[in-house]
């Protein structure tokens, strides 16, 4: 071995027996080393009662009142809820994980001698704290921060300056229709370019009210109310609605009024079109916004789209006798006393054997692809001569008929006894139904 190369083994050896015997064997593993950062500020949420926050030469103050958070300076407003109690959060939550010192010079090297964000927050007690944030270090991870003017510079979490460097048009509340959930709405007045569409809500189950009656499309509802409830506004126009004609206002013919589970209204009127976007305007608020296309189209439903293609809602479960009559004969099945089988109580030769349920269910469970209020003559004209009809019982005696066309192209026609619609399936339904009497023994 040559000499250089000795030299630089033994320095390597010497090096690794220094960290082993003054870092590793001492303590413990380095994962299990104690986390040496420490709280930034002591508070928790109740406490604190006001924030100003500076950025980009504009100063926003927010206020606690009544557990509510508002906007008082510049404007009057409401804040946005999500985004103070973010900011709210990560100030709880700030930890130091480093001090590091510098001088007044020094500053501009971490971005704090004129910081990106301030942040001054007001406690219930009468005391306060100081926050400047400067530059994201090198990883991204933390923010360079000054805190209560103090000597040096910590180290914090980067999300506090992600959630706190935000222009006021983010800071406020611009949700259209005042942060309600879908719970909170019972019902729906929907003013569309076809004319109004009315929806209820009886139990968990949403039903069409106008122009015509029925049980609704629960998906496209429950889109519908997605939509509207999380729909913020791209921009305020106004404070105030002094000239509605200005934006269309005077006269909106798209929209839709919530009926609210607390008692009241609140409605969402949408007037011209601006670009892309649309002006708008809430019941309740002065304020004129502009909102996306989206919501507009969204609104702008068509009431087919809203009917649900279930041409009869049924459980088998709930159901304790069938009477089917098909091309190739009768079949009635009973669900015996534990509803745990379903015996064949017609054809006399196949009595009490038990039934393959799904059998007659399913079909029964199919979706239409089209929902008709006038059915032609040609169709009224087949369905008077059905190729099957059920009828259904159920627990609490109510029955259900129904009547499935012959196939007419690729397509049957079923209208359910005291419904006036005609529901259009595709062929495959009337196939499934048209069983042989055989087919239908459980086992064959």
């Amino acid at each position: 071995m040559k000499k250089s190369t000795l030299i630089l083994f033994l320095v390597a050896l010497l090096g690794g027996a220094l960290v082993y015997y003054t870092e590793i064997k001492p303590g413990k593993p380095r994962d299990e080393e104690k986390d040496l950062s420490r709280e930034a500020f002591k508070l928790n949420r109740e406490d604190i009662n006001q924030i100003v926050l500076t950025r980009a030469g504009q100063t926003v103050t927010f206020e606690n009142k009544d557990n509510k958070w508002l906007i008082t300076q510049p404007l009057n407003a409401l804040a946005d809820e999500s985004t103070i109690n973010t900011i709210i959060g990560d100030l709880v939550s700030a930890r130091i994980t480093r001090d590091i010192p510098a001088t007044a010079e020094q500053l501009k090297n971490f971005g704090l001698t004129e910081p990106k964000v301030k942040l001054e927050v007001k406690l219930k007690n009468g005391q306060s704290h100081k926050i400047e944030l400067g530059d994201k270090d090198f990883s991204g991870s933390a923010v360079y921060a000054k805190i209560d003017s103090g000597q040096s510079i910590a180290s914090l979490s980067g999300s506090l300056l992600t959630s706190a460097d935000k222009d006021l048009k983010d800071l406020r509340d611009r949700s259209v229709l005042g942060g309600l959930s879908q719970y909170d709405i019972k019902g729906l007045k929907l003013s569309t370019e076809s004319g109004p569409v009315n929806l209820s809500k009886e139990g968990e189950s949403w039903k069409l009210t106008a122009p015509v009656s029925g049980n609704a499309e629960e998906t496209e509802v429950n889109s519908l109310l997605s939509e509207i409830t999380s729909a913020k506004a791209a921009d305020v126009v106004s404070e105030s609605a002094d000239d509605l004609a200005k934006y269309g206002l005077n006269a909106s013919k798209i929209g839709v009024t919530a009926q609210l589970t607390s008692g009241g209204e609140r409605a969402l009127n949408i007037g011209s079109k601006v670009d892309e976007q649309y002006y708008a305007k809430v019941s309740d608020r002065p304020q004129i916004y502009k909102i996306e296309k989206a919501l507009y189209d969204k609104l702008n439903v068509k009431l087919a789209a809203l009917r649900s293609k279930e041409f009869l809602k049924v459980s088998q479960d709930d159901v304790t006798r069938v009477q089917l009559k098909n091309p190739n004969g009768t079949l009635v099945v009973e669900a015996d006393k534990d509803h745990a089988k379903w015996l064949i109580k017609e054809p006399a030769d196949k009595k009490d054997k038990e039934a393959t349920a799904f059998k007659i269910f399913t079909p029964l469970q199919s979706k239409a692809e089209e929902v008709l209020d006038k059915p032609s003559a040609a169709i009224l004209a087949k369905l008077a001569k059905p190729a099957v009809t059920v009828k259904l019982t159920f627990k609490d005696g109510k029955t259900a008929g129904l009547n499935v066309s012959a196939a007419d192209g690729d397509s049957v026609y079923v209208r359910v006894d005291g419904n006036p619609a005609v529901y259009k399936l595709n062929k495959t339904m009337l196939e499934s139904l048209s069983f042989k009497l055989d087919e239908v023994v459980s086992g064959t």
